[in-house]
Order: C-alpha cells, then sequence, then structure tokens
C-alpha cells in the first residue's frame, strides 16, 4: 500500500471514531432523557427536565392552559421538525405558519392554542429573556402578516428566538445541517414519546 492510501485510511479511521464518540454521548443524552419521559409518564408527575439537545426547561402545558404567562416560548412536535410560537395569552398564539396549510410559506399569524397544537401536545420552554413579557408580546405582533418565511433563515424558532432575545437564529437548522439523522431521531422520538 502506497503512503497516501495509508493515511487516508488512518485519517477516516481516526474521524469514524470521533463520530461514533459523539453519537454515543448524544445516544446516552436521548437515551437518559426519554427515561425521564417515561418516568414522568408512570408517576404523572410535570416537572420540568433538561436536555443535551433542549438544555432549558421544558413544562407540559396543559389543555386549558389557564396560567400560562404571556409572552411564554411554546413548542409542539411535527413530523420532521419542532414547531415554534409565542403566547399572547387568552389563548392566542403567534407563529410563523411557514407550509403548514400550503405549498406556498405563510405569513406570521395569530391562532388559538388548539389550532397551534394540531392535535399534538404543547410544552413551554423556561429560559432567560432579554424582553419582558409585554414586550416580547409587542414584539410578536409588530411582524403580524410578514411573509418572508424561509425554512433555513427566517422559520417559526427564528421568529421566537427574534421576540425572545433579539437574535434570529435556529438550533434545529443548525442541528439538522450538521447532523440531520439525529436531529430527525430526536423529533420522532419527540412526537412519540410525548403524548399528552
Amino acid at each position: 500500500m502506497n503512503t497516501l492510501a495509508i493515511k487516508l485510511i488512518s485519517g477516516f479511521s481516526s474521524l469514524r471514531s470521533a463520530i461514533v464518540f459523539c453519537l454515543t454521548i448524544m445516544a446516552i443524552d436521548l437515551a437518559g432523557y426519554l427515561k425521564a419521559l417515561m418516568l414522568e409518564r408512570c408517576n404523572g408527575s410535570k416537572s420540568p427536565r433538561r436536555s443535551f439537545m433542549f438544555p432549558l426547561e421544558l413544562v407540559h402545558v396543559e389543555k386549558d392552559a389557564v396560567n400560562l404567562p404571556i409572552g411564554s416560548h411554546l413548542i409542539s412536535p411535527r413530523k420532521f421538525y419542532v414547531h415554534h410560537g409565542i403566547y399572547l395569552g387568552c389563548g392566542d398564539v403567534a407563529h410563523y405558519s411557514g407550509f403548514s396549510s400550503s405549498l406556498k410559506p405563510g405569513p406570521i399569524e395569530v391562532t388559538d392554542l388548539e389550532s397551534f397544537a394540531r392535535g399534538k401536545p404543547v410544552w413551554l420552554i423556561r429560559e432567560s429573556c432579554e424582553y419582558s413579557s409585554d414586550e416580547i408580546v409587542s414584539r410578536a405582533r409588530s411582524r403580524m402578516g410578514e411573509s418572508q418565511y424561509r425554512i433555513l433563515s427566517n422559520n417559526c424558532e427564528h421568529f421566537c428566538n427574534w421576540c425572545i432575545s433579539g437574535r434570529s437564529c435556529s438550533v434545529q437548522v443548525r442541528a439538522f445541517l450538521h447532523c440531520p439523522r439525529y436531529l430527525l431521531s430526536f423529533i420522532s422520538a419527540l412526537e412519540l414519546y410525548f403524548i399528552a
């Protein structure tokens, strides 16, 4: 074997080891996260959980949402992604409708909590915010009707993060671009185990 082939083989071996290590760490974390979810379902507790993928606290939102604070960042699992919205109060949620109802992307709109959920569970993300609850709601309302949806650069998560922190970013997009199989597996697990 020539020297170049040996270097390539050893390089692939090192890369493969690094990938296997990272995937193992993620699998262990996901397994622990799912175990906590299963224990929650068995014990009926609604305590917040933390995870490597979601280092923030997640709290299940009950169907009536009576005590849900305005300006809350809500998520709900879908088939291939996690949908994001901002709770405006009185059962209303602001979100980017995107491709939810047609092949043409929809605008930022206000819908009721039940329509936002689309039969899926809803979770509140407890996180530190740059703005007060009223300012978050005001920022969300300021973009109502905007039709500039872009999957990779201006989606529902970008919108919510902008409302909360002033920074338009999407953890899902970054995760999908770096490790799509893991992200899709994680979302499938969310859909499977987050049944309220």
